[in-house]
């Protein structure tokens, strides 16, 4: 049984994992209420990194930590450095397995979405040059590598503090108004899905640079106007605005997105469809 080591285990994606025929390991930076890890660990801290290793001795690492927090990493550049390319670089070099970094669409500029694996990288903002330094620290760093590179990672009915969704429906249920823009355009992936899209990478051996998000490219404002539709919220709430309005410290991609086929030639998997993957979420919340 293949011993799977993953950091950022407190994450959306983290907290909703399940891995088949894996030993799963599952750490963290901080405790987390209701949550137990099998370690704590801060990826900046290489003595930790080494020592953590060493005890679980894993045969994959799937690198999920991440500081993810966009105009953070806009207004505190050392520090988003230091836990995305750093972090990254600590992990790669006392480790000699399988290597799987969690990547996104922010490594592009948005001027010509949706993209392939094969287009050329141009990150607008510090969280996007972070993660591209990281993707080029694994394809130097590891032997055996796989990046997925994947966009607007959501989740609803958990908490899943990162998760636009989940805010979302929380904002509509109270009854206050929305600004949402409508010139970001992506296509979403839910945790849920994205779990059942790593587990078959690993089963399948997958190695190198692959994209993955849900079948649909729209914008955030029709995104939003889904949820609620489903939801059964007002819609009426949800505002339409421009990116530029938001005034934010960093720059976002606007024509975005990713493209599937190559993980659907190589390896079969089918990107999900998002109405679905709201719908069911609905149920279970109801």
């Amino acid at each position: 049984m293949k011993k799977v080591f993953v950091t950022g285990g407190g994450g959306q994606l983290g907290l909703s994992l399940k891995l088949d025929e894996c030993a799963v390991f599952k750490t963290g930076r901080k405790h987390l209420e209701g949550f137990e890890f099998d370690a704590l660990l801060d990826i900046t801290d290489k003595r930790q990194v080494q020592t953590v290793l060493s005890k679980f001795d894993p045969d994959v690492i799937l690198h999920l930590a991440a500081m993810t927090n966009v105009d953070g990493c806009e207004l505190e550049p050392e520090r988003a450095h230091e836990i995305n390319v750093n972090g990254t670089a600590n992990l790669l070099e006392p480790f000699e397995g399988k290597f799987i970094f969690l990547s996104t669409d922010y490594v592009f500029d948005g001027a010509n979405g949706p993209y392939s694996e094969a287009d050329d990288v141009n990150p607008i903002n510090t969280y996007g040059k972070t993660k591209l330094a990281a993707e080029e620290a694994v394809k130097a760093g590891a032997s055996d590598w796989l990046i997925l590179r994947t966009n607007v990672i959501w989740n609803i009915g958990g908490n899943y503090k990162a998760s636009f969704a989940d805010w979302l429906v929380e904002q509509l249920s109270q009854g206050k108004q929305v600004n949402i823009v409508t010139d970001q355009w992506n296509n979403p992936t839910q945790t849920g899905d994205l779990g059942r899209v790593i587990n078959e990478l690993l089963k399948q051996d997958g190695q190198g640079l692959y994209h993955y998000g849900s079948s649909e490219i729209l914008n955030r404002y029709d995104f939003a106007r889904l949820i609620a539709n489903i939801y059964d919220l007002d819609e009426k709430l949800i505002k339409p605005i421009k990116t530029e309005e938001l005034n934010q410290p960093a720059q976002r991609p606007l024509k975005s997105g990713l493209k599937t086929e190559k993980i659907e030639r190589d390896f079969g998997i089918t990107p999900s469809v998002l109405r679905n993957d709201i719908e069911k979420l609905a149920a279970r919340n109801s």
